[in-house]
């Protein structure tokens, strides 16, 4: 199950992402995340460090997040994201998208 939380830090939105953003997750976590689209005005920052897993449905939504914070002149970070999670977006070819924090 996965859990979406989303605050407002210095500027930026934080997304935390917590348990497995599964295809399942990913239906509910389209609507959990419209907030973030419905901003134009900072950078967002997906916090991965309690992400366990991610699928392709999830990469699509994180693919999602890119294109609109690129759209708006923003950047998207990803921050703590696990090795290997780091594998998965190395493999889909997607860190270059993304800033990447620890």
């Amino acid at each position: 199950m996965l859990k979406v939380t989303i605050n407002e830090q210095e500027g930026r939105l934080i997304v935390a992402l917590s348990g497995d953003f599964d295809n399942v997750a990913s239906m509910r976590a389209e609507r959990d995340l419209e907030p973030v689209f419905e901003r134009t005005d900072c950078d967002v920052v997906v916090d991965c460090t309690q992400l366990d897993y991610i699928s392709s449905s999830g990469l699509r939504i994180m693919l999602r997040i890119y294109k609109h914070t690129r759209s708006n002149g923003r950047k998207a970070v990803l921050k703590g994201l696990k090795d290997d999670l780091k594998e998965v977006f190395e493999l889909s070819g997607f860190m270059p998208l993304f800033v990447l924090e620890k």
